[in-house]
């Protein structure tokens, strides 16, 4: 089973105020099920909670403002939705790093201008997701740390190329999530729910007469599971309470 680590910032193209900035911000991270823990001008001396999310507010000093957010499966969406709210075109750069059977690493950036709620994807001029070699056996007792080494090197790469620079921190905040997991008969279909939280795009539709969920995949890859019926509705039922991931859905009935 593939582990994924991540971490995205989004940079703003257009003035705009840090106290407005810091508004949205916890608007849209409501509406994507998250609330404010933790907020100040340095790290905690002591994580108030585990499993939180750690996001950074920035400036550079020539009008810039950035947020940092040391996840990537929420940054698109936090992005999109934040894009609405602030009514400032955005910029997003997002890296991933996957290992898959605790030997092969993948690492991915990319680039996208947000305008108007869409993201439009823009190429990354350096490979800096080129091949970073298999972890070395002796790594594998340090796991998250060597992982996590491999994936800071590959974002201050990524962000010095392609970002602005002279980001300082303004202040430090923790997120955290308290999604409502839906409850699946078909211990498939919950599965087939992670599928869709890392998905690009989705559609629900029939093949034959049999409801299929077909899925578009990071990296360009294609999904399809079959499914009843029943697993249609439990799943669109699901849906209605993740307004983020509808916005994935381009299917007629999306």
């Amino acid at each position: 089973m593939a582990q994924h680590w991540g971490t995205g910032l989004i940079e703003t193209r257009a003035e705009l105020r840090m106290p407005k900035l810091e508004k949205a911000l916890d608007k849209v991270f409501a509406s994507l099920g998250y609330q404010p823990v933790y907020k100040g001008k340095d790290p905690p001396e002591q994580e108030p909670e585990e499993n939180l999310t750690p996001v950074d507010l920035l400036e550079n000093g020539d009008g810039v403002l950035g947020v940092r957010v040391a996840e990537d499966q929420v940054v698109r969406d936090l992005a999109r939705l934040l894009n609405e709210e602030v009514d400032v075109p955005l910029r997003v750069l997002l890296t991933s790093v996957s290992l898959f059977h605790r030997r092969n690493v993948r690492v991915e950036c990319r680039k996208f201008d947000v305008d108007g709620g869409t993201l439009e994807e823009q190429p990354v001029m350096a490979h800096h997701d080129a091949d970073i070699g298999d972890l070395e056996h002796n790594e594998l007792r340090q796991l998250d740390n060597a992982v996590r080494s491999r994936l800071n090197d590959v974002v201050q790469s990524f962000t010095s190329a392609e970002g602005t620079q002279g980001f300082k921190v303004k202040k430090v905040c923790r997120y955290k999530r308290e999604v409502k997991k839906p409850k699946f008969t078909n211990p498939r279909m919950a599965r087939l729910m992670t599928q869709l939280e890392r998905c690009e795009s989705f559609e629900i539709g029939e093949d034959r007469g049999q409801p299929v969920v077909k899925l578009e995949l990071p990296g360009g890859a294609k999904s399809m599971s079959y499914v009843k019926p029943e697993d249609v509705e439990e799943l669109e039922k699901a849906l209605d309470e993740r307004p983020e991931l509808k916005r994935r859905r381009i299917d007629d009935d999306g």
